[in-house]
């Protein structure tokens, strides 16, 4: 018997790294038996939850009219009510302020960063600070602690930081060579290439724009690019379309759009080379350990959740934030390492994941956390 009537709080459960670290938290809670709640505004990923013991109530807490909170706050506070529960964890800040209009007597809350969040302007720093009223704070990594303590004036005591982690039973499971094959063919992907993997959603902060005249330094002969992550943004994906065709670099660069976890981790497995080059660092950056955890190397800006996860690993896997400069050489050491080199670059890298970087480990602080906070 759990000390902890739980509900999680996160705007929609369609994909993400915040939606995935809910589902997580919730799917471990049910393989231990203990009934927990979810309030989000729907989501193909609720699918993936046990529903014999988490239950979802759908609200609109992906609101942004900040003059819908009070009301949706009410229906928040009713359904806290209703189900006794005693601990609510709000993983945004839209819910979180929902959570700051209602009464909270009886109930303890917690709130996680999941990134530092941009935006200097007086009401930006106010909405984004809502997530620090909660009783406790949880980040996602060293880094967003650190930032998260200067950017908005917070004490460090009731700060806990939890990596954000990656399933690492999934990757020890034997490779679906079928989805590896389909995803090959489909695509028509090149694996005589030295293939770079780019995995990251189509949006200008993510530095696809700027990886473009990297590669264009380079003798792209016997390279190929896939850049692997959803086109919402269609204004920007026809950007990087374009500059990709009036570089005439069409054979070099690929775009594969969404892919499931399967696919990614197929994908992983085919590549010489994965990258993370996001022209602002990231709170955590859960596929440079994914890469890692597959054995295959990676080249990221060192800055950010990204660095402390590689700060014990070789410096070959990381290069100075924005040395376009730099990179191209950097990358091509790495698509030329020999089987040894590479088993020498990588010796390390599991052990330090599972250790530090892994759901099961998450999701374990996790339980830990909401067993220590008393109503």
């Amino acid at each position: 018997m759990s000390s902890f009537n739980l509900v999680q709080i996160v705007p929609s459960l369609d994909s993400g790294g915040v939606e995935r670290g809910t589902v997580d938290v919730a799917n471990f809670l049910s393989e231990n038996k203990i009934q927990n709640f979810i309030i989000t505004s729907g989501g193909k990923m609720i699918k993936e939850l046990d529903d014999s013991f988490t239950h979802v109530h759908e609200l609109p807490v992906n609101s942004k009219n900040f003059f819908s909170y009070p009301l949706i706050a009410t229906k928040i506070n009713k359904f806290i009510k209703a189900n006794n529960i005693n601990l609510v964890h709000v993983r945004s800040r839209g819910p979180a302020w929902m959570i700051n209009l209602m009464s909270k007597n009886k109930i303890k809350t917690i709130a996680t960063f999941h990134n530092v969040y941009g935006g200097n302007s007086y009401l930006k720093k106010m909405y984004n600070k809502g997530l620090s009223k909660m009783d406790h704070l949880v980040a996602i990594s060293e880094y967003v602690k650190e930032t998260i303590i200067k950017k908005y004036n917070l004490t460090k005591n009731n700060i806990t930081v939890i990596n954000r982690g990656i399933d690492t039973k999934y990757f020890n499971q034997p490779l679906d060579v079928v989805t590896r094959d389909n995803i090959i063919k489909t695509h028509q992907i090149d694996t005589a290439k030295k293939i770079i993997l780019f995995p990251a959603r189509m949006t200008s902060w993510k530095g696809q724009l700027e990886f473009i005249d990297v590669i264009k330094k380079m003798d792209t002969q016997n390279v190929l690019v896939l850049f692997v992550g959803d086109t919402k943004n269609e204004s920007y994906t026809k950007l990087v379309r374009d500059k990709i065709k009036n570089n005439n670099l069409t054979n070099t660069f690929k775009i594969l759009g969404s892919v499931n976890q399967g696919e990614l981790r197929s994908l992983y497995q085919i590549a010489d080379l994965s990258v993370s080059f996001p022209l602002r660092a990231e709170g955590f950056g859960r596929t440079v350990s994914e890469s890692l955890y597959s054995n295959t190397p990676v080249l990221a800006f060192d800055y950010g959740g990204v660095k402390n996860q590689l700060e014990n690993l070789s410096d070959l896997f990381k290069v100075k934030p924005h040395d376009y400069q730099g990179l191209p050489k950097k990358i091509e050491v790495l698509l030329n390492l020999n089987e040894d080199q590479k088993k020498d670059a990588l010796q390390d890298a599991q052990l330090v994941i599972e250790k530090n970087f892994s759901k099961t480990n998450m999701v374990n602080q996790y339980m830990k956390l909401y067993e220590s906070i008393k109503s």
